[in-house]
C-alpha cells in the first residue's frame, strides 16, 4: 500500500484531528514523499471531510439557542 492510499484512508476515517493530519501531509510533502498533485488532492480531501463536522456543529448550536429562546 502506498503512503498516498494510506493517508486517504486515514483522512476518510478521521483517524487524526484536522490539524494533525495537515501537519503530517506537510511533512510528507516537504520530504518529497508526496507529489504536488497528491498533496493537493489530500489537502482538498481534508477540507471536504473535516468541514462537515464544523457545519453540523454550528447548526446544532443554532438549534439549541433557538429552542432556549422559544421556551
Amino acid at each position: 500500500m502506498r503512503i498516498y492510499d494510506l493517508l486517504q484512508n486515514l483522512i476518510s476515517k478521521k483517524f487524526y484531528t484536522e490539524e494533525a493530519i495537515k501537519n503530517k501531509l506537510n511533512v510528507f510533502y516537504a520530504m518529497n514523499v508526496l507529489s504536488d498533485e497528491e498533496y493537493s488532492n489530500l489537502m482538498l480531501k481534508v477540507q471536504e471531510v473535516y468541514v462537515v463536522i464544523e457545519e453540523v456543529q454550528e447548526a446544532t448550536e443554532e438549534n439549541i439557542e433557538a429552542t432556549e429562546v422559544a421556551e
